[in-house]
């Protein structure tokens, strides 16, 4: 069992710290704890989608529509980079010997963490003043500072670290195209435009297609995160335990060629647009078919222990990925265009313009969901014994509970204008928030383990 040197366990307590703040206040901000922000005197937030007593796709006001966006990218950007600064953390326990001077890139990832996410906060949620604004920007240098050390000093030997070397490449590659969109947000010529599409995409997402700044920005995010969910699922197979053979090594060898490909497919979005899919799908296909073969082959049957229950994990989740993400995509992507048994009139229709939202948002979240998750069922090996144990089951359970709601809400949703508050929706009620519960469970127990070895001086 790994137990993670010092220097991991620091670090991973330091991400697990921001990633608990920054969680904490975004449910404070969502709909289900109206009531409890109105009693401590914390009201609506400007460019709410909660207008007259009912929820809006987006706010109707322009400029009221644009605030809430910005304030949605700040956020996401600096939960982004936490759970990105956690993955480095693990990677160093798991791979010590992958990559030298990993505490200088873990420092680094680290104050770039700190920096991003004050900097996000203080300018979306306090006031716009240019110093908190400059701050977030120089912590997003910084954490591609961090990046660029770690591709230099990388020292792969084995598939599984060449394929963490690939995307750390990856990502290095988004970073520059999300200055490029960030750089052309702020001028003058062309931020309104592009703040128009992004609004006109939340309805249809063809009407934003001619902008060429969305095409950048779409195709930043879909290759981020996906880069980012390969990278998590290197981290965590760096805690199983996989039978020797040519099948194992055939599958590990895929995961860094067809992160490649996926990744940079995405990226000519911008360029080509939708034409990109041709290529995106069957790479993300291939990912996905190698990392859940590569789970079923792994070692540690039982899933009563901390081995068992890593690889049963993986295995489902894996098995998680292709029920609530490249399932409901495929079905929604061959109902976009003409009425199908699942959607009629077509899913493009203005009529399901709420379900499509619902989608799309559930989509996005279950992608960072299943990101953290695997985090945490990492940790929990650093953690081990009954908390440890428990902190896996509990998030898998979570996730499985949250994914499931998600798709039955979008899936049953009525095609109609607009819903009164989509957020008492019975899927929402009884599976998505119970089972984002679970995972907050999962995520204490493993804070508690991890700051426990930290303060005993454990390694």
């Amino acid at each position: 069992m790994k137990r993670g040197n010092r220097t991991s366990l620091i670090h991973g307590l330091a991400a697990l710290t921001i990633a608990a703040i920054l969680l904490g206040w975004g449910s404070l901000l969502s709909p289900p704890l109206k009531p409890l922000r109105d009693a401590i005197g914390l009201g609506e937030l400007e460019g709410s989608r909660l207008v007259d007593g009912k929820f809006e796709i987006i706010n109707p006001s322009v400029e009221a529509g644009f605030e809430y966006l910005g304030r949605v990218a700040h956020y996401y950007h600096a939960l982004f980079v936490t759970l990105l600064y956690g993955t480095l953390a693990l990677l160093s326990a798991a791979y010590p010997r992958a990559l030298r001077n990993w505490d200088i890139v873990l420092k680094l990832a680290g104050v770039g963490t700190v920096m991003t996410v004050a900097g996000a906060i203080l300018y979306a949620y306090v006031s716009h003043e240019p110093q908190w604004h400059g701050l977030f920007i120089g912590g997003l240098a910084v954490m591609f500072a961090a990046g660029v050390l770690a591709v230099i000093e990388a020292r792969p030997s084995k598939p599984l670290e060449w394929a963490a070397l690939t995307c750390g490449v990856l990502l290095l590659i988004g970073g520059i195209i999300g200055g490029y969109v960030g750089a052309h947000y702020m001028s003058d010529n062309d931020s309104y435009e592009f703040r128009k599409a992004v609004v006109d995409s939340r309805f249809d997402p063809d009407l934003a297609e001619e902008n060429e700044l969305w095409r950048a920005w779409t195709g930043h995010q879909h290759a981020m995160i996906a880069t980012s969910l390969a990278l998590a699922f290197v981290a965590l197979a760096g805690f199983m335990e996989f039978r020797e053979g040519r099948l194992s090594r055939i599958l590990q060898w895929l995961i860094a060629p067809s992160t490649a490909i996926m990744s940079l497919a995405s990226y000519s979005v911008w360029l080509v647009g939708g034409r990109a899919h041709l290529i995106i799908t069957p790479a993300a296909l291939t990912l996905i078919t190698s990392t859940t073969a590569l789970s079923l082959i792994a070692r540690g049957g039982n899933p009563f222990t901390i081995q068992g229950a890593i690889t049963w994990a993986a295995r489902l989740g894996n098995t998680f990925i292709w029920l609530f993400v490249a399932a409901p995509g495929a079905i929604t992507a061959m109902s976009l265009r003409k009425p199908t048994v699942f959607f009629d009139p077509a899913f493009r229709d203005p009529a399901w313009d709420w379900a499509e939202l619902a989608f799309n948002i559930g989509h996005w979240h279950y992608l960072l969901l299943a990101w953290g998750v695997a985090m945490i069922v990492a940790a929990s090996q650093l953690v081990g014994g009954k908390m440890g144990l428990a902190s896996i089951w509990l998030s898998v359970v979570g996730t499985l509970a949250a994914g499931l709601g998600y798709v039955l809400y979008f899936a049953t949703a009525e095609p109609e204008p607009y819903s009164l508050n989509p957020y008492s929706n019975l899927w929402i009620k009884v599976m998505v928030e119970p089972g984002l519960v679970a995972v907050g469970l999962a995520l204490i127990l493993v804070y508690y383990g991890v700051a426990r070895k930290v303060f005993k001086k454990e390694t």
